[in-house]
């Protein structure tokens, strides 16, 4: 994805895409400072919900950006301040929930290599996500709002990427030294993709389950739904990928059993391609997936499984344009969640 704001191009193409968690309404919004800049301010209006998000950034050349996303409620500001150059995002969490006939952002915490700040919002309600820095440095946000904020995801620098030296004081930081590698990486995390390299998103659904991975492949050819009609679940899914060298591999099954039906996905030829998902999750009760629909250049396969119900949260990997070439999720007695490695356009 490119896009522009106060005159400036940006790209986070080829950069780990987190989330986003939350629901579907409202506008698309990214927040992402340009390359050699750093976000140093978070303004978080709130009051039931998380109302408005305001991202101050300090450009390389010396400007500030403002960005304000979501709506005119909310009776309590809080302020984070980020202290670059020896503090940085690492980690974020929070809560999402029903809220005025939404799915919305209750709550938000973010972290930094130093501290802790919130919540904000109503963390008491909702349903929890959180990241927890493993992948790498938080370098954007980007989601849905509205009236309020509907949903929040993150960009990430991978590790492998961005490098922390550690300062005189042994503690991890980023120091002027650094800038330049940093920023290097930042520009060839915005090029991975043109060089066929995968970003993953999500996984999007219930908590709990053993993770999987199937890796990145050329493109997928087949899928395989294993839906539990008395329970109104899927309790599995199944992958046929073709290689980079044109062989076929099936994955396993993702999932606790095959249950009462099997639905079988096609793709008609090469030309088509699958292009991201969506559906509903249940965090309890069911405590999983319990619909996926699969979005391809051409059609929309699916629904499969039940589109709604009480509790229901709803998710999808539609925020950037891109081809899918591989799953991740977590699996128990069903399919509690899933995920996408992509290659975006």
């Amino acid at each position: 994805m490119k896009f522009e704001e106060n005159g400036g191009t940006r790209s986070n193409e080829g950069c780990i895409t987190l989330g986003p968690w939350g629901g579907s309404q409202g506008e698309d919004w990214v927040i992402m400072p340009e390359a050699g800049g750093f976000l140093k301010k978070i303004t978080i209006v709130h009051a039931g919900v998380i109302d408005r998000i305001r991202f101050q950034s300090d450009c390389q050349t010396g400007k500030t950006e403002t960005s304000i996303f979501g709506g005119d409620g909310g009776n309590k500001t809080d302020m984070i301040l980020i202290d670059y150059p020896d503090e940085y995002l690492t980690n974020i969490s929070g809560t999402i929930g029903q809220f005025g006939g939404s799915t919305v952002v209750m709550s938000l915490c973010f972290r930094t290599n130093q501290i802790r700040y919130g919540p904000y919002g109503n963390s008491d309600k909702g349903i929890p996500f959180s990241y927890d820095g493993k992948d790498g440095m938080i370098v954007g946000f980007y989601g849905r709002a509205g009236k309020y904020i509907d949903s929040i995801g993150i960009y990430v620098i991978p590790k492998s990427l961005a490098l922390y030296p550690k300062s005189s004081h042994g503690v991890r930081s980023i120091v002027s030294e650094f800038d330049c590698r940093l920023f290097s990486a930042f520009s060839l995390c915005c090029k991975m993709s043109a060089l066929g390299m995968a970003s993953g998103a999500g996984p999007w659904g219930a908590a709990g389950g053993r993770p999987w991975d199937d890796g990145v492949f050329s493109h997928v050819k087949q899928i395989r739904v294993y839906l539990g009609e008395s329970l109104k679940v899927i309790c599995g899914v199944q992958f046929k990928y073709v290689k980079k060298d044109g062989k076929s591999v099936l994955s396993q099954m993702h999932g606790g059993t095959r249950g009462d039906k099997t639905e079988l996905v096609d793709f008609d030829d090469e030309k088509e391609y699958l292009t991201g998902i969506s559906g509903f999750y249940r965090p309890v009760e069911v405590n999983g997936i319990t619909s996926i629909s699969f979005h391809t250049n051409k059609k929309i396969y699916g629904p499969y499984g039940q589109e709604r119900g009480k509790g229901s949260v709803d998710y999808t990997s539609k925020s950037s344009p891109g081809k899918v070439v591989g799953f991740h999720g977590r699996n128990g007695d069903f399919l509690i969640a899933i995920g996408v490695h992509m290659e975006y356009f």
